[in-house]
Protein backbone atom coordinates (compact mmCIF):
# COMPACT_ATOMS: atom_id res chain seq x y z
CA UNK A 1 0.00 0.00 0.00
CA UNK A 2 3.13 2.36 -0.01
CA UNK A 3 2.68 3.44 -3.40
CA UNK A 4 -0.72 3.73 -2.84
CA UNK A 5 -0.04 6.43 -0.21
CA UNK A 6 2.44 7.90 -2.36
CA UNK A 7 0.11 8.70 -4.81
CA UNK A 8 -2.50 10.28 -2.28
CA UNK A 9 -0.37 12.50 -1.02
CA UNK A 10 0.48 13.65 -4.90
CA UNK A 11 -3.76 14.42 -5.09
CA UNK A 12 -5.18 17.84 -5.24
CA UNK A 13 -8.39 18.06 -3.10
CA UNK A 14 -9.73 21.17 -5.52
CA UNK A 15 -8.77 19.52 -8.58
CA UNK A 16 -10.07 21.97 -11.89
CA UNK A 17 -12.27 19.15 -13.81
CA UNK A 18 -11.49 20.85 -16.82
CA UNK A 19 -7.73 20.07 -16.96
CA UNK A 20 -8.39 16.61 -17.51
CA UNK A 21 -6.20 15.90 -14.99
CA UNK A 22 -5.04 11.74 -14.61
CA UNK A 23 -5.90 11.78 -11.08
CA UNK A 24 -7.68 8.18 -10.95
CA UNK A 25 -9.48 8.95 -6.67
CA UNK A 26 -12.48 10.00 -6.53
CA UNK A 27 -12.92 13.95 -6.40
CA UNK A 28 -15.18 15.59 -4.09
CA UNK A 29 -15.83 17.98 -6.44
CA UNK A 30 -15.94 16.16 -9.93
CA UNK A 31 -18.61 17.17 -12.32
CA UNK A 32 -20.53 13.73 -13.18
CA UNK A 33 -21.06 14.97 -16.59
CA UNK A 34 -17.06 15.08 -17.30
CA UNK A 35 -17.39 11.57 -18.73
CA UNK A 36 -14.66 10.52 -16.34
CA UNK A 37 -14.34 7.14 -14.90
CA UNK A 38 -15.11 6.53 -11.62
CA UNK A 39 -12.60 4.65 -10.22
CA UNK A 40 -14.23 4.09 -6.60
CA UNK A 41 -12.79 1.38 -4.18
CA UNK A 42 -10.04 0.63 -6.95
CA UNK A 43 -7.23 -0.12 -4.84
CA UNK A 44 -5.60 -3.03 -6.75
CA UNK A 45 -2.29 -2.51 -8.96
CA UNK A 46 -0.19 -3.92 -11.21
CA UNK A 47 3.50 -4.17 -11.01
CA UNK A 48 4.16 -4.31 -14.78
CA UNK A 49 2.58 -1.05 -15.66
CA UNK A 50 4.41 1.13 -12.77
CA UNK A 51 1.81 0.61 -10.21
CA UNK A 52 -1.55 1.68 -12.81
CA UNK A 53 -4.37 0.32 -11.53
CA UNK A 54 -6.07 -1.95 -13.61
CA UNK A 55 -9.15 -0.05 -13.67
CA UNK A 56 -6.80 2.53 -14.98
CA UNK A 57 -5.11 -0.33 -17.65
CA UNK A 58 -8.63 -1.11 -18.91
CA UNK A 59 -9.66 2.63 -19.39
CA UNK A 60 -6.72 3.06 -21.03
CA UNK A 61 -7.65 0.19 -23.37
CA UNK A 62 -10.70 1.39 -24.32
CA UNK A 63 -9.40 4.67 -25.28
CA UNK A 64 -6.91 3.34 -27.38
CA UNK A 65 -9.51 1.52 -29.54
CA UNK A 66 -12.15 4.41 -29.34
CA UNK A 67 -9.20 6.50 -30.69
CA UNK A 68 -7.97 3.45 -33.55
CA UNK A 69 -11.45 3.38 -34.71
CA UNK A 70 -11.80 7.42 -34.72
CA UNK A 71 -8.78 7.47 -36.77
CA UNK A 72 -9.75 4.73 -39.22
CA UNK A 73 -13.06 6.48 -39.65
CA UNK A 74 -11.75 9.66 -40.46
CA UNK A 75 -9.16 8.28 -42.97
CA UNK A 76 -11.82 6.29 -44.57
CA UNK A 77 -13.85 9.96 -45.48
CA UNK A 78 -10.87 11.65 -46.62
CA UNK A 79 -10.25 8.87 -48.94
CA UNK A 80 -12.75 5.91 -49.74
CA UNK A 81 -11.14 2.72 -51.11
CA UNK A 82 -12.31 3.31 -54.91
CA UNK A 83 -10.03 6.82 -55.57
CA UNK A 84 -7.22 6.61 -56.72
CA UNK A 85 -3.81 8.70 -55.46
CA UNK A 86 -4.40 11.16 -58.52
CA UNK A 87 -7.83 12.59 -56.22
CA UNK A 88 -8.06 16.17 -55.48
CA UNK A 89 -8.71 16.43 -51.92
CA UNK A 90 -9.59 19.79 -51.43
CA UNK A 91 -12.42 19.96 -54.01
CA UNK A 92 -13.14 16.09 -53.66
CA UNK A 93 -13.12 15.57 -57.79
CA UNK A 94 -10.91 12.70 -59.21
CA UNK A 95 -9.70 14.84 -61.88
CA UNK A 96 -7.43 13.22 -63.67
CA UNK A 97 -9.94 10.15 -64.05
CA UNK A 98 -12.19 12.84 -65.42
CA UNK A 99 -9.80 14.23 -67.60
CA UNK A 100 -9.10 10.35 -69.04
CA UNK A 101 -12.81 10.05 -69.49
CA UNK A 102 -13.31 13.15 -71.34
CA UNK A 103 -10.30 12.28 -73.83
CA UNK A 104 -11.66 8.98 -74.27
CA UNK A 105 -15.18 10.18 -74.98
CA UNK A 106 -13.77 12.28 -77.71
CA UNK A 107 -12.11 9.89 -79.35
CA UNK A 108 -14.74 7.24 -79.35
CA UNK A 109 -16.78 9.64 -81.05
CA UNK A 110 -14.37 10.40 -83.70
CA UNK A 111 -14.11 6.72 -84.12
CA UNK A 112 -17.96 6.53 -84.88
CA UNK A 113 -17.77 9.10 -87.01
CA UNK A 114 -14.98 7.96 -89.22
CA UNK A 115 -16.46 4.40 -88.71
CA UNK A 116 -19.81 6.00 -90.59
CA UNK A 117 -18.65 8.01 -93.63
CA UNK A 118 -16.40 4.41 -94.34
CA UNK A 119 -19.93 2.75 -94.12
CA UNK A 120 -21.14 5.41 -96.54
CA UNK A 121 -18.52 5.05 -98.66
CA UNK A 122 -18.89 1.46 -98.99
CA UNK A 123 -22.38 1.56 -99.37
CA UNK A 124 -21.87 4.09 -102.48
CA UNK A 125 -19.23 1.52 -104.15
CA UNK A 126 -21.28 -1.18 -103.30
CA UNK A 127 -24.16 0.82 -105.24
CA UNK A 128 -21.60 1.41 -108.39
CA UNK A 129 -20.32 -1.87 -108.24
CA UNK A 130 -24.20 -3.64 -108.37
CA UNK A 131 -24.32 -1.31 -111.74
CA UNK A 132 -20.83 -2.80 -113.53
CA UNK A 133 -20.71 -5.72 -115.93
CA UNK A 134 -19.00 -8.96 -114.32
CA UNK A 135 -17.16 -11.51 -116.05
CA UNK A 136 -18.48 -14.62 -114.98
CA UNK A 137 -14.75 -15.77 -114.30
CA UNK A 138 -13.24 -13.29 -112.20
CA UNK A 139 -9.80 -15.35 -111.82
CA UNK A 140 -7.37 -14.15 -114.99
CA UNK A 141 -4.87 -17.25 -115.39
CA UNK A 142 -1.85 -16.88 -118.35
CA UNK A 143 -1.42 -20.48 -119.71
CA UNK A 144 1.39 -18.76 -121.77
CA UNK A 145 3.62 -17.55 -119.23
CA UNK A 146 4.51 -18.76 -115.22
CA UNK A 147 3.35 -16.36 -112.27
CA UNK A 148 7.23 -16.16 -111.21
CA UNK A 149 8.13 -15.19 -115.06
CA UNK A 150 6.01 -11.88 -113.97
CA UNK A 151 7.35 -8.33 -112.45
CA UNK A 152 4.79 -7.86 -109.27
CA UNK A 153 4.58 -5.23 -106.53
CA UNK A 154 2.19 -4.74 -103.48
CA UNK A 155 2.46 -1.21 -103.92
CA UNK A 156 1.37 -1.32 -107.57
CA UNK A 157 -1.63 -2.04 -108.95
CA UNK A 158 -1.99 -3.04 -112.91
CA UNK A 159 -5.48 -2.41 -114.60
CA UNK A 160 -5.57 -2.97 -118.33
CA UNK A 161 -7.96 -0.78 -119.40
CA UNK A 162 -9.78 -1.43 -123.28
CA UNK A 163 -11.67 0.98 -125.00
CA UNK A 164 -13.39 -0.77 -127.65
CA UNK A 165 -15.74 0.16 -130.89
CA UNK A 166 -18.21 -1.88 -129.64
CA UNK A 167 -21.51 -1.76 -132.06
CA UNK A 168 -24.94 -2.58 -131.22
CA UNK A 169 -25.51 -6.75 -131.69
CA UNK A 170 -21.80 -7.16 -132.01
CA UNK A 171 -20.51 -10.02 -129.68
CA UNK A 172 -16.80 -9.21 -130.95
CA UNK A 173 -15.09 -5.68 -130.85
CA UNK A 174 -12.09 -4.38 -132.25
CA UNK A 175 -9.91 -2.45 -129.21
CA UNK A 176 -9.61 0.97 -130.22
CA UNK A 177 -7.36 1.99 -126.75
CA UNK A 178 -4.91 -0.05 -125.22
CA UNK A 179 -3.74 1.13 -121.93
CA UNK A 180 -2.38 -0.29 -118.51
CA UNK A 181 -3.22 2.28 -115.93
CA UNK A 182 -0.85 1.61 -112.71
CA UNK A 183 -1.77 2.51 -109.67
CA UNK A 184 1.93 3.14 -107.92
CA UNK A 185 0.85 3.76 -103.98
CA UNK A 186 4.55 4.31 -102.66
CA UNK A 187 5.53 7.34 -104.98
CA UNK A 188 2.14 8.75 -105.13
CA UNK A 189 1.55 8.52 -108.91
CA UNK A 190 -0.85 7.10 -111.63
CA UNK A 191 1.50 5.78 -114.35
CA UNK A 192 -0.71 5.25 -118.04
CA UNK A 193 1.06 3.26 -120.54
CA UNK A 194 -0.75 2.91 -124.00
CA UNK A 195 0.04 0.34 -126.38
CA UNK A 196 0.13 1.27 -129.89
CA UNK A 197 -2.45 -1.29 -131.90
CA UNK A 198 0.38 -1.57 -135.16
CA UNK A 199 3.00 -2.59 -132.19
CA UNK A 200 4.63 -5.75 -133.74
CA UNK A 201 4.34 -8.60 -130.92
CA UNK A 202 3.47 -12.23 -130.85
CA UNK A 203 0.35 -13.12 -130.20
CA UNK A 204 0.04 -16.68 -127.91
CA UNK A 205 -1.02 -19.43 -130.38
CA UNK A 206 -1.43 -16.96 -134.02
CA UNK A 207 2.30 -15.51 -134.07
CA UNK A 208 3.98 -12.64 -135.03
CA UNK A 209 1.52 -9.92 -135.89
CA UNK A 210 -0.38 -6.33 -134.70
CA UNK A 211 -1.05 -6.00 -131.47
CA UNK A 212 -4.82 -4.86 -132.23
CA UNK A 213 -5.87 -8.33 -133.58
CA UNK A 214 -5.38 -9.99 -130.30
CA UNK A 215 -9.10 -8.12 -128.93
CA UNK A 216 -11.03 -9.27 -132.04
CA UNK A 217 -9.31 -12.99 -132.20
CA UNK A 218 -9.90 -13.76 -128.34
CA UNK A 219 -11.09 -10.68 -127.14
CA UNK A 220 -10.11 -9.48 -123.14
CA UNK A 221 -8.21 -12.83 -122.19
CA UNK A 222 -6.11 -12.74 -125.20
CA UNK A 223 -5.28 -9.27 -124.59
CA UNK A 224 -4.31 -9.62 -121.02
CA UNK A 225 -2.20 -12.74 -121.90
CA UNK A 226 -0.27 -10.85 -125.10
CA UNK A 227 0.77 -7.77 -122.86
CA UNK A 228 2.03 -9.90 -120.14
CA UNK A 229 3.82 -12.65 -122.23
CA UNK A 230 5.44 -9.91 -124.38
CA UNK A 231 6.24 -7.30 -121.84
CA UNK A 232 6.38 -9.48 -118.45
CA UNK A 233 4.18 -7.34 -116.42
CA UNK A 234 1.70 -8.50 -113.92
CA UNK A 235 -2.14 -7.36 -114.68
CA UNK A 236 -4.12 -7.18 -111.92
CA UNK A 237 -7.92 -6.55 -113.77
CA UNK A 238 -9.47 -5.22 -116.58
CA UNK A 239 -12.00 -2.64 -117.37
CA UNK A 240 -13.39 -3.10 -120.73
CA UNK A 241 -15.40 0.42 -122.05
CA UNK A 242 -17.67 1.16 -124.92
CA UNK A 243 -18.13 4.66 -126.55
CA UNK A 244 -21.15 5.35 -125.07
CA UNK A 245 -19.78 4.58 -121.53
CA UNK A 246 -16.67 7.46 -122.88
CA UNK A 247 -19.25 9.60 -123.60
CA UNK A 248 -21.38 9.55 -120.91
CA UNK A 249 -18.80 9.83 -118.43
CA UNK A 250 -17.74 13.24 -120.09
CA UNK A 251 -21.11 14.61 -120.36
CA UNK A 252 -21.97 13.90 -116.59
CA UNK A 253 -18.42 15.72 -115.88
CA UNK A 254 -20.09 18.68 -117.76
CA UNK A 255 -17.24 18.64 -120.12
CA UNK A 256 -13.66 18.33 -120.16
CA UNK A 257 -10.47 20.19 -121.15
CA UNK A 258 -8.38 18.95 -123.60
CA UNK A 259 -5.04 21.23 -125.53
CA UNK A 260 -6.08 21.40 -129.27
CA UNK A 261 -3.74 22.34 -132.09
CA UNK A 262 -4.68 24.18 -135.43
CA UNK A 263 -3.64 21.51 -137.29
CA UNK A 264 -6.18 19.02 -135.42
CA UNK A 265 -9.16 21.85 -134.80
CA UNK A 266 -9.06 21.93 -138.84
CA UNK A 267 -9.03 18.25 -139.30
CA UNK A 268 -11.87 17.83 -137.21
CA UNK A 269 -13.81 20.62 -138.50
CA UNK A 270 -13.41 19.41 -142.14
CA UNK A 271 -14.30 15.74 -141.13
CA UNK A 272 -16.73 15.98 -138.58
CA UNK A 273 -19.47 14.22 -140.72
CA UNK A 274 -17.34 11.10 -140.98
CA UNK A 275 -16.99 10.75 -136.85
CA UNK A 276 -20.29 12.08 -135.05
CA UNK A 277 -22.64 9.59 -133.85
CA UNK A 278 -25.84 11.97 -133.53
CA UNK A 279 -25.35 13.59 -136.91
CA UNK A 280 -25.09 17.21 -135.65
CA UNK A 281 -22.48 19.53 -137.08
CA UNK A 282 -19.60 19.50 -134.54
CA UNK A 283 -17.13 22.96 -134.40
CA UNK A 284 -13.74 22.44 -132.36
CA UNK A 285 -11.34 25.45 -131.62
CA UNK A 286 -7.67 25.41 -130.94
CA UNK A 287 -5.67 26.76 -127.57
CA UNK A 288 -4.16 24.94 -124.33
CA UNK A 289 -7.35 23.88 -122.94
CA UNK A 290 -10.70 23.56 -125.25
CA UNK A 291 -13.62 22.41 -123.57
CA UNK A 292 -15.54 19.45 -125.33
CA UNK A 293 -18.46 17.68 -124.82
CA UNK A 294 -18.54 13.77 -124.71
CA UNK A 295 -19.45 13.64 -128.32
CA UNK A 296 -16.42 15.97 -129.14
CA UNK A 297 -14.32 14.46 -126.86
CA UNK A 298 -14.68 10.35 -128.97
CA UNK A 299 -13.68 12.51 -132.12
CA UNK A 300 -10.64 14.26 -130.76
CA UNK A 301 -9.67 10.81 -129.39
CA UNK A 302 -9.81 8.64 -132.72
CA UNK A 303 -8.13 10.94 -134.99
CA UNK A 304 -5.92 8.62 -136.72
CA UNK A 305 -5.33 9.58 -140.41
CA UNK A 306 -4.09 13.15 -139.49
CA UNK A 307 -0.75 11.95 -138.30
CA UNK A 308 0.00 8.80 -136.33
CA UNK A 309 -0.94 6.11 -133.69
CA UNK A 310 1.91 7.91 -131.52
CA UNK A 311 -0.09 10.76 -131.60
CA UNK A 312 -3.65 9.27 -131.39
CA UNK A 313 -2.61 7.78 -128.15
CA UNK A 314 -1.56 11.10 -126.96
CA UNK A 315 -4.77 12.87 -127.19
CA UNK A 316 -6.10 9.67 -125.44
CA UNK A 317 -3.84 10.11 -122.32
CA UNK A 318 -4.40 13.92 -122.37
CA UNK A 319 -8.25 13.06 -122.37
CA UNK A 320 -8.11 10.61 -119.26
CA UNK A 321 -5.81 13.20 -117.60
CA UNK A 322 -8.47 15.44 -118.49
CA UNK A 323 -10.73 13.20 -117.02
CA UNK A 324 -9.30 12.94 -113.73
CA UNK A 325 -8.66 16.60 -113.00
CA UNK A 326 -12.33 16.92 -113.46
CA UNK A 327 -13.12 14.08 -110.93
CA UNK A 328 -11.48 16.14 -108.61
CA UNK A 329 -13.84 18.87 -108.36
CA UNK A 330 -16.82 16.85 -108.00
CA UNK A 331 -18.73 15.93 -104.65
CA UNK A 332 -19.50 12.26 -104.45
CA UNK A 333 -22.75 12.68 -104.44
CA UNK A 334 -22.73 13.87 -108.62
CA UNK A 335 -19.90 11.10 -108.66
CA UNK A 336 -22.86 8.49 -107.64
CA UNK A 337 -25.18 9.80 -109.96
CA UNK A 338 -22.66 9.66 -112.74
CA UNK A 339 -22.63 6.02 -111.96
CA UNK A 340 -25.60 5.16 -113.08
CA UNK A 341 -25.50 6.41 -116.35
CA UNK A 342 -22.09 5.17 -116.92
CA UNK A 343 -21.02 1.98 -115.07
CA UNK A 344 -23.81 -0.32 -116.69
CA UNK A 345 -21.49 0.08 -120.07
CA UNK A 346 -18.62 -1.28 -118.46
CA UNK A 347 -17.43 -4.38 -118.09
CA UNK A 348 -14.68 -5.46 -115.14
CA UNK A 349 -13.12 -8.59 -113.28
CA UNK A 350 -12.50 -6.54 -110.12
CA UNK A 351 -14.16 -7.80 -107.11
CA UNK A 352 -16.92 -6.03 -104.49
CA UNK A 353 -13.79 -6.10 -101.68
CA UNK A 354 -11.34 -4.87 -104.28
CA UNK A 355 -14.02 -2.36 -105.82
CA UNK A 356 -14.46 -0.59 -102.22
CA UNK A 357 -10.95 -0.51 -101.05
CA UNK A 358 -10.18 1.37 -105.06
CA UNK A 359 -13.09 4.00 -104.07
CA UNK A 360 -12.30 4.70 -100.93
CA UNK A 361 -8.46 5.02 -102.14
CA UNK A 362 -9.72 7.07 -104.93
CA UNK A 363 -11.22 9.29 -103.05
CA UNK A 364 -9.18 9.96 -100.31
CA UNK A 365 -5.57 9.46 -102.35
CA UNK A 366 -5.51 8.08 -106.16
CA UNK A 367 -7.22 11.27 -107.21
CA UNK A 368 -4.85 13.82 -106.23
CA UNK A 369 -1.55 11.52 -107.00
CA UNK A 370 0.34 12.93 -110.45
CA UNK A 371 -0.22 11.52 -113.80
CA UNK A 372 2.63 10.25 -116.01
CA UNK A 373 2.44 8.84 -119.53
CA UNK A 374 4.24 6.50 -121.71
CA UNK A 375 3.92 4.62 -125.22
CA UNK A 376 4.61 1.58 -126.68
CA UNK A 377 6.74 1.29 -128.71
CA UNK A 378 8.79 4.32 -126.71
CA UNK A 379 10.10 7.12 -129.10
CA UNK A 380 13.31 6.13 -130.72
CA UNK A 381 13.52 2.69 -130.34
CA UNK A 382 11.01 1.53 -133.22
CA UNK A 383 10.95 1.55 -136.93
CA UNK A 384 8.31 0.85 -139.40
CA UNK A 385 8.50 -2.58 -141.64
CA UNK A 386 6.25 -4.09 -143.98
CA UNK A 387 4.77 -7.55 -143.12
CA UNK A 388 2.01 -9.86 -143.10
CA UNK A 389 -0.23 -7.80 -141.44
CA UNK A 390 0.58 -4.69 -142.81
CA UNK A 391 2.80 -2.00 -142.13
CA UNK A 392 3.98 -2.85 -137.92
CA UNK A 393 5.70 -0.52 -135.66
CA UNK A 394 8.94 -3.17 -135.06
CA UNK A 395 11.17 -3.09 -131.56
CA UNK A 396 13.09 -4.68 -129.15
CA UNK A 397 10.67 -6.92 -127.27
CA UNK A 398 13.39 -7.30 -123.99
CA UNK A 399 14.96 -3.82 -124.22
CA UNK A 400 10.92 -2.24 -124.33
CA UNK A 401 10.07 -4.87 -121.65
CA UNK A 402 12.77 -3.91 -119.26
CA UNK A 403 12.14 0.02 -119.99
CA UNK A 404 8.68 -1.00 -118.19
CA UNK A 405 9.47 -2.45 -115.44
CA UNK A 406 11.34 0.41 -114.20
CA UNK A 407 9.11 2.94 -115.13
CA UNK A 408 6.17 1.12 -113.24
CA UNK A 409 8.09 -0.57 -110.77
CA UNK A 410 10.82 1.45 -109.97
CA UNK A 411 9.70 5.02 -111.19
CA UNK A 412 12.27 5.24 -114.15
CA UNK A 413 10.76 7.55 -116.75
CA UNK A 414 13.28 6.63 -120.01
CA UNK A 415 11.62 10.49 -121.35
CA UNK A 416 13.17 12.36 -118.43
Amino acid sequence: MAKYDEYLNDFDEFEDISSKSDNYVDDEYEDIDTGRYNYEDDFEYSDDLDGIPMSKQAKMAIDNNIQQKTENRRVSVLKPDNIDDDIDISSNTPKKKKRLSLRKKILRAFGICFLVIILLLGLVVLSIYSKLSHAEDSHHVNQYISEDQLHTDKNVINILLLGVDAREGETVSRSDTMMIVSIDKSNGKMKITSFLRDSYVEIPGYGWTKLNAACSRGGVDLVWDTLEYNFKIKIDNYMKVDFIAFEKLIDSLGGVDVPITEKEAKYLNDTWYEWTLTGNQLTYDFGDSVHLNGEEALMFCRIRKLDSDFERTRRQRETISGIKQEMMHTNPIELLKLSNSVLPHIETDITSNKMISLGIGAIFKYLHYDIESLGVPIDGTWHSENKSAGSCLVFDIDDTAETLYNYIYNDINPLQ
